[in-house]
């Protein structure tokens, strides 16, 4: 019985492990055309930016292959970009939507990173050691404060759900406070707490330079920005790229497809073979 057991179990476990790989390839992919035949050449980037064009607002288009305007954002209007596309002409483009099932790609010169975490690991790297450590003082069901890097504006409160609450590097700021950067926790990425009074929640905040760089008036291969846009051209030798382009995501598309009926061929295998196993060792015995 005991055996019987084991299989079945080892058996629900390849059905766990083959469903999860069909389906791992749709996390954070958004479902845009252009993406899904350009999803290896994209960079996954996970920020939120905010809108600086040129004049005061800048186009979202509906590829960076394409010519047509999906959206107009204004200025200081912030938004979620989870990835970015490098056309031929080096132009970055990032894909973002408005939460009214609108989207589309915009030129990222036109878009500058909000500060997080990251912004503050860039720019203080050199003062973060790889220093694990244990928060002194604090047991389960106490409430400490987590916030977006030391000192920042946003801090929010967490519950310490375990004995004891670990992180995984260190630094020490201006006024002398030591801060443990925690990469997850209970839903929480990617912040800090202060080792010495985490729960605190009234500690300095840190000035921030803010200044933002002037937006380029022109960008070459962005439409009505560069200087092929001048004199017509623009839009003709995007039509242009757009064709060959065509031409090879019909092979790409004939791949996808292939993929997709592979994927469905392992889930009716493993669905067979668990139907064989479960009536050879369950099945009534004549």
């Amino acid at each position: 019985m005991k055996k019987r057991l084991h299989i079945f179990l080892l058996v629900l476990l390849c059905i766990v492990f083959q469903t999860a790989a069909v389906h791992a390839d749709l996390i954070f992919e958004p479902e845009d055309s252009f993406y899904e035949k350009h999803a290896d050449a994209c960079e996954y980037v996970n920020r939120s930016y905010i809108v600086n064009g040129y004049d005061g607002e800048t186009d979202v288009y509906e590829s960076p292959e394409s010519a047509e305007k999906v959206m107009t954002v204004k200025n200081r209007e912030k938004y979620y970009i989870s990835f970015v596309y490098t056309d031929r002409n080096h132009v970055k483009w990032g894909f973002i939507e408005d939460g009214q099932e609108n989207s589309g790609w915009v030129p990222m010169d036109y878009m500058y990173p909000v500060y997080n975490s990251q912004s503050f690991y860039e720019e203080y790297k050199d003062k973060i050691t790889p220093d694990e450590g244990i928060i002194p003082n604090v047991t389960k069901g106490d409430v400490i404060y987590g916030w977006t890097y030391p000192g920042s504006e946003t801090k929010y409160k967490i519950e310490v759900m375990e004995d004891t609450f670990d992180y995984g590097s260190t630094f020490t700021d201006e006024e002398g406070h030591q801060w443990g950067n925690v990469g997850y926790y209970m839903g929480n990425r990617d912040f800090w707490v202060c080792v010495d009074e985490p729960q605190n929640p009234n500690l300095p905040v840190r000035e921030i330079d803010e200044e933002v760089k002037e937006a380029p008036e022109k960008i070459d291969g962005v439409p009505g920005t560069s200087a092929e846009a001048d004199n017509g051209t623009d839009k003709n030798i995007r039509n242009e790229k757009a064709d060959k382009q065509t031409a090879e995501n019909e092979n790409a598309a004939g791949t996808g497809t292939e993929n997709i009926w592979t994927a469905a061929l392992l889930v009716v295998l493993t669905a067979a073979v668990t139907g064989i196993i479960i009536k050879k060792f369950f099945g009534k015995k004549k």
